[in-house]
């Protein structure tokens, strides 16, 4: 089983074979920038800046900030994290700065990181404020660029699979899902050993040995004295052993972002296992069945992005969905399951069954006793419409890729198809 049928990924939608390569052989070969809608002025509570960043992980890059400013990070806003391992270009919302730290601001220096302050703003960014990310991606020692025109045109006949990519079920470590699992199973034993010890293939050797002994033995003290600083949280939750908690009490003990993850990502595992499924049995993510649910497609700014208004298909909309489907205006959606989520007898339905059984849980499993650990679900579009990505590319041994993706859509999902490997 390779990496990605881990998480649900079990095929592509095109035929063609891959132009193979490498991405992000360096920092500066993946470049990422936020498309935001904001409303800048002269006056307002939050100062608004644009940041160009180097191999900086967002929320560390917050913690700087503030640290520079002598702030809370509370005080610091954005509309979503970026990948650590790229250029990354995103606005950020700071509230109540007076006008010496303003100035401050201006000729702040962190390390590899440029700072420009744009103005002023009444309101701070959010998540709805991003419209999406515009990427510059180099593939390195491709081979056969001829491919991807022909790639390409099958992608747009068939559609564009909108997985949730690798990173949503952690950095090296892919088990983020199966922790959410063992938590709705209320199985909180399993689910703290899978996080803290289950070893992983890909991590450091010597990191993994200590795993795969920790696993076995479940000795936090061993844990404790073996694995290295850098694995915070778990030698926090193995400390919390030490001090006489339960393996609940010490998983309750995390940031509450975290604890929010691991049901998250095994929702976005469910969602993988049914769209590869949708793709091995219908072809295509073109065809939409009564039943199906579908989204529509808006501009702005003359970027598209997905309005997130789901709607239920049946008789009464059938033919004005196939043809906004045919004009690329709309797009299949699955749900990621939920307590509020309601199955009908439809393929999708079914096939949310069939995984939730299979894996021991159903839908009120979601209903959690413990808010972080709960989720009502929501939907997602299968169909990323490979026709509104602005997408260009220079081909030769090294090819460059670029695109607009509207948020919540992985550039390393979107160049899988070309390459015909996983990345992360």
């Amino acid at each position: 089983m390779n990496v990605e049928e881990k998480v649900g990924i079990t095929t592509y939608v095109t035929k063609t074979e891959g132009i193979d390569g490498d991405v992000k052989v360096s920092l500066e070969d993946f470049y990422v920038e936020e498309i935001a809608k904001l409303k800048i002025g002269e006056e307002g509570r939050f100062t608004i800046i644009r940041v160009k960043k180097v191999n900086w992980d967002t929320m560390n890059f917050v913690r700087a900030l503030a640290n520079a400013l002598r702030i809370s990070q509370k005080r610091i806003h954005y509309a979503g994290t970026k990948d650590k391992k790229a250029v990354t270009v995103q606005h950020f919302a700071i509230s109540s700065l007076s006008d010496e730290k303003i100035e401050r601001l201006k000729s702040l220096r962190i390390k590899d990181a440029e700072i420009e302050v744009l103005g002023k703003s009444n309101r701070d960014i959010q998540l709805g404020d991003l419209i999406g990310n515009k990427f510059r991606v180099v593939v390195r020692n491709a081979k056969n660029g001829d491919r991807i025109r022909r790639i390409e045109e099958e992608l747009r006949e068939k559609g564009t699979p909108n997985f949730f990519g690798l990173q949503r079920f952690g950095s090296i470590r892919f088990i983020t899902h199966e922790v959410g699992l063992h938590i709705l199973k209320r199985d909180y034993e399993t689910a703290f050993w899978t996080y803290v010890a289950k070893p992983f293939e890909g991590e450091n050797e010597e990191v993994r040995r200590i795993r795969e002994i920790l696993w076995e033995t479940r000795d936090a003290k061993f844990g404790l004295r073996e694995l290295p600083k850098y694995l915070r949280y778990e030698r926090n939750l193995l400390q919390k052993l030490r001090e006489g908690k339960s393996e609940r009490e010490a998983l309750l003990s995390l940031p509450k972002n975290l604890k929010m993850m691991f049901v998250h990502a095994y929702q976005s595992y469910v969602f993988n296992r049914v769209l590869s499924a949708r793709i091995e049995e219908f072809g295509n993510l073109k065809d939409v069945e009564k039943g199906d649910w579908v989204d529509f497609v808006e501009f702005e700014n003359g970027y598209y992005r997905f309005a997130e208004d789901f709607v239920k298909v049946g008789d009464h909309n059938f033919k004005r969905v196939k043809f906004l489907v045919e004009k690329r205006r709309a797009s299949l959606a699955i749900p990621l399951p939920g307590y509020e989520t309601k199955l009908g007898d439809d393929w999708t339905s079914e096939k949310i069954r069939e995984f939730l059984e299979a894996d021991g849980i159903s839908l009120e499993d979601f209903k959690h006793e413990f808010d972080e650990f709960s989720s009502k679900g929501s939907f997602r579009v299968a169909d990323i419409l490979i026709e509104h990505t602005n997408l260009n590319f220079e081909a030769g041994d090294t090819i460059v890729f670029e695109f607009f993706l509207p948020k919540g859509c992985y550039a390393t999902i979107f160049l899988r198809e070309f390459v015909k490997k996983p990345l992360s």
